[in-house]
This record gives C-alpha cells, sequence and structure tokens, in this order.
C-alpha cells in the first residue's frame, strides 16, 4: 500500500504541504486553515471529542463511531473555510510506531534499506503484522547513519483515508503530533534537549542532541489515568519517565540533556499543571513555542501547536 510510505515521506522531507491541517486524537478534534501568503492562521477549531469515538490502537481498528465523526468533522470544516480539497492530517500518536535506529552503514538500494530496517522493526515488534508499512527518512550524523523510521498498518491508515475521502478531502500528508512539534524547536539555539508531549492517552518524547533526533519514545496512559489520580501523583508518574528517559538517553549517547520543552495537549489541564512540572524537573523547562504572529491564546496555541508544526 503506497499510500502510507508516500505521504509519511513527503511529511519527513518536508516538501511543499497544504495550507490546511486537521488533528484526530481520542479525546479533541482540531484544524487550523494557513493563511499562504502571510504564514498566519486564518481559521481553526477546537472541538470536544465524546469518549470511544475514535480509540487509538496500531494493532486494532480506530474509529468507533464513524457516523459521529464525520459531522464533528464537517463542523469543523464549515470553520475553516476551505480554499481547495488538499489537507494534512495528524492521527493519533499510538495508531502508529516510531523508532530511531543506528547503522555504521547501510546500502545504496532502498529494496536492500528496507530488508535491514525490516529486520531491526521485526526485533522491537516481534508479531509484525502482515500489513506493515514503512516510511524511513536518514537523519544527518557525523559518526553514523540514523534513520528515523515510522511503522503503520495499512489497514489502520485505509481508515482516515476513507474517512476523509468521504467528506471529499485528499490527505497529502500524513504525521503525528510529536514529530510535527519538533520542527517547532529553536534547534540551533537549544542543540540538546528533551520534547516532552504530554496527551490525554499518551506520553511522547524526542531528544534532540547536537539539533538531532536522538531518540523518540512513546508511552501509553492507561485509560483514564490522568483523571483517575491526584494531580501531585499525575506529575510525579510523568515527571518519573522523563527522568528515566533522559538517563536512558545519557547512558546510550554520552551526551547529556540540557533543557525540556514541554506541550500539554490537554484541553481541561489543571491551571498550575505546567508551573508544577517545571518545579519537579531536574532541568530548566519551556512551553512549546510556535513563532506565529496570532491572536490565539495560550491555550488555544498550545493545542494547535502540533498542526503548526505540520505545515508550517
Amino acid at each position: 500500500m503506497a499510500f502510507f510510505t508516500d505521504k509519511i515521506r513527503n511529511y519527513f522531507v518536508r516538501q511543499l504541504l497544504p495550507r490546511s491541517a486537521i488533528q484526530l486524537t481520542s479525546h479533541y478534534l482540531s484544524g487550523i486553515h494557513v493563511s499562504s501568503k502571510e504564514g498566519k492562521i486564518k481559521n481553526h477549531f477546537i472541538f470536544p471529542l465524546e469518549r470511544g469515538v475514535i480509540e487509538p490502537s496500531f494493532s486494532n481498528k480506530n474509529i468507533k463511531n464513524l457516523a459521529l465523526l464525520e459531522k464533528k468533522i464537517k463542523q469543523g470544516l464549515e470553520k475553516l473555510h476551505l480554499s481547495d480539497s488538499k489537507i494534512a492530517c495528524l492521527i493519533p500518536e499510538l495508531s502508529l510506531k516510531a523508532f530511531v535506529f543506528s547503522f555504521d552503514s547501510l546500502p545504496s538500494s532502498r529494496e536492500h534499506r528496507e530488508r535491514i530496517i525490516r529486520f531491526r522493526v521485526k526485533k522491537q515488534i516481534p508479531l509484525l503484522p502482515d500489513d506493515a508499512r514503512f516510511s524511513f527518512d536518514r537523519i544527518s550524523s557525523n559518526d553514523s547513519s540514523k534513520m528515523l523510521v515510522a511503522v503503520a498498518r495499512a489497514s489502520i491508515i485505509q481508515e482516515y483515508e476513507d474517512l476523509f475521502s468521504k467528506l471529499r478531502l485528499k490527505i497529502r500528508a500524513v504525521g503525528v503530533p510529536t514529530l510535527s512539534l519538533y520542527y517547532l524547536l529553536s534547534r540551533e539555539k537549544e542543540r540538546d534537549l528533551l520534547l516532552i508531549n504530554i496527551e490525554e492517552d499518551s506520553l511522547s518524547l524526542i531528544a534532540s542532541l547536537n539539533s538531532e533526533v536522538a531518540m523518540y519514545r512513546l508511552k501509553p496512559f492507561i485509560s483514564g489515568s490522568l483523571t483517575n489520580v491526584s494531580g501531585r501523583q499525575r506529575i510525579e508518574n510523568i515527571v518519573k519517565e522523563v527522568e528515566n528517559t533522559v538517563n536512558f538517553v545519557e547512558d546510550k549517547e554520552k551526551k547529556k540533556v540540557n533543557s525540556f520543552t514541554v506541550r500539554l495537549g490537554l484541553l481541561e489541564p489543571e491551571e498550575d499543571m505546567f508551573r508544577r512540572l517545571q518545579e519537579k524537573l531536574s532541568l530548566p523547562a519551556k512551553g512549546i513555542e510556535t513563532g506565529l504572529t496570532s491572536k490565539l491564546g495560550l491555550r488555544e496555541k498550545m493545542i494547535l501547536s502540533p498542526l503548526i508544526g505540520q505545515i508550517l
């Protein structure tokens, strides 16, 4: 199935992308339409989504209530006022898997590279589905060949493609939130950092060392874990995962992380959640910067930031 490979590859190499993008999560839908001339958000929407409409999964069917999801997206499209049918789409983080692999060298033939990458992926996913599809992009490195590899089931991607096809939209790029956020980082100013993306159902982390992706990690949250525990326990759970990741990265890469960049992808975070995270984390932490001049509030910018990173 060429869909995933082509669309994700376009996303990785940052070819010309649509001016409109929609993000689907288990808890909300969001979308933006950006002016091609000014580079500003002209229209946007953020809609809460009823629980159970989308249940993100790498293995199982994602969309559980197609009719309600279509209705919600149509409402969003009315607010975006699209100029054409081309869009970019961010699917839930838990719907695919991503890895950063290091190689001493890689063959020039794409077919041979795919065989080697498949072998490495199967070490991470022993029961790899027959319809698994790969996309990979080389990360520049001085001492080795690093590949950022994304894996998704063709059947899962097809769900989302069929959804937008019914709405007469054409998906020109597919991505996931944390990888899109990575493009918003000031990597020349802060060369060694950890990007922390907190969603209702997952915690995603990207380590950037020497301004290059060194590691990607995804930690699913148990259903309801962000709402059924105390605020203090939530913070401690997140901080523990972050510290474990920092220790792992520093042991493996022999280089220290110097700062954190945090995005709260939560519709209703506790008012002082970010402040308490800053206090608990062992290194300086700041919120994700979008670099956009717009009248959006801080909370809206935080929710929409993956879409901004995807198409700008």
